[in-house]
């Protein structure tokens, strides 16, 4: 019974109106699919074309579901918490065989999880299914750690041999599901092949400091290009990732002789980053990872060619101030683009 027959069986009751009168109410609302039909109406028990739909279940399966997610989440803890417990106990006494054993094992139940839940059309299934398809891809990476550990294989190469195949597995699941959690992992595991080749090739410590900064900011910034140009989706999760990967890669490579070049880099991108957000609105979250890049480099910059202390902090409070206008005017702009 929905509130407009609820309220008719009141005014009914209350005498405003008679039961003819309701009921003619009644059949008035059904004709025009608002409310079910009086008991007493001739046409309560009209079958074929024009029969009416039973009402709509209970929300009791979506219940269901966000219990299982809850339990689901419980359980994955669990079964983390005991298999850290019992492995820190025995992993050093396990053979090679045993230890491959044991994280295919996990790998395959999470995997298969993960698949099942996949399958299921709720909202609380999608997000258990994320989540377990998440711990495939990391599982994939302690797997690939403990074979190439065991065959031997060198430091330098091993950061190579373990994110090529977690690269490979999380591109595969972000491939079949176009979920933020799948993308997030997807360029995690892309940034850590992209370091692992450069730590591999680089000639010494500085070029690869360099280098690495220079790969990771390409990195990013195609990322952010992907997820404008509509490649990557969701676009919200690769706007954001790969913005703050570029600024983050370029602040952290700033020292010794390329302290100057990076950190002035990382502040035009930055505000490269805020311009793009004002101007073009569908990509107005490139204004996380701009203003915290601007946050983040321009103190370091003033205090690296000016060295005064009071100089830094009034850089800080106008960078401060061009933030919180630039989000004021955005917020603005936002609300008076519908009214024109």
């Amino acid at each position: 019974m929905n509130g407009l027959e609820a309220r008719i069986d009141r005014w009914v009751e209350a005498g405003l109106i008679t039961p003819a009168v309701g009921d003619d109410l009644r059949r008035y609302e059904h004709e025009h699919q608002d409310i079910a039909p009086p008991a007493s109406a001739p046409d309560a028990v009209a079958t074929g074309p024009e029969a009416v739909a039973p009402p709509p279940p209970p929300s009791q399966p979506r219940t269901l579901a966000l219990v299982g997610e809850v339990v689901g989440y419980l359980g994955a803890a669990l079964v983390i918490s005991a298999v850290s417990f019992l492995l820190g106990r025995t992993w050093a006494d396990l053979s090679t065989a045993g230890r491959v054993a044991i994280v295919a094992g996990l790998l395959a139940v999470v995997a298969v999880g993960g698949t099942l839940a996949a399958r299921v059309g709720t909202d609380p299934a999608q997000r258990l299914a994320s989540v377990l398809l998440l711990a495939t891809v990391g599982l994939t990476a302690w797997l690939a750690w403990v074979i190439t550990e065991a065959a031997g294989v060198t430091d330098e190469a091993m950061g190579v041999a373990v994110t090529a195949p977690t690269l490979v597995v999380a591109a595969a699941i972000y491939a079949a599901r176009r979920r933020g959690l799948a993308q997030l992992a997807t360029l995690a595991a892309l940034a850590g092949l992209a370091s692992s080749t450069v730590s591999l090739v680089a000639a010494d410590d500085r070029d690869m400091a360099l280098a690495l900064g220079l790969t990771l900011a390409a990195v990013g910034a195609a990322w952010v290009a992907g997820a404008a140009m509509g490649w990557l989706r969701p676009a919200t999760a690769g706007l954001v990732a790969g913005g703050m990967l570029t600024v983050l890669a370029l602040q952290t490579t700033a020292y010794d002789v390329t302290r100057t070049p990076m950190l002035i880099a990382a502040v035009a991108v930055s505000v490269a980053l805020l311009a793009v957000a004002i101007t073009v609105s569908r990509l107005a979250v490139l204004i996380v990872p701009g203003g915290i890049g601007l946050l983040i480099s321009t103190p370091q910059l003033i205090d690296h060619l000016v060295g005064d202390a009071v100089a830094t902090w009034v850089g800080v409070l106008l960078t401060g101030v061009a933030l919180v206008v630039v989000a004021v005017w955005m917020v603005r702009e936002r609300r008076q683009a519908p009214g024109g």
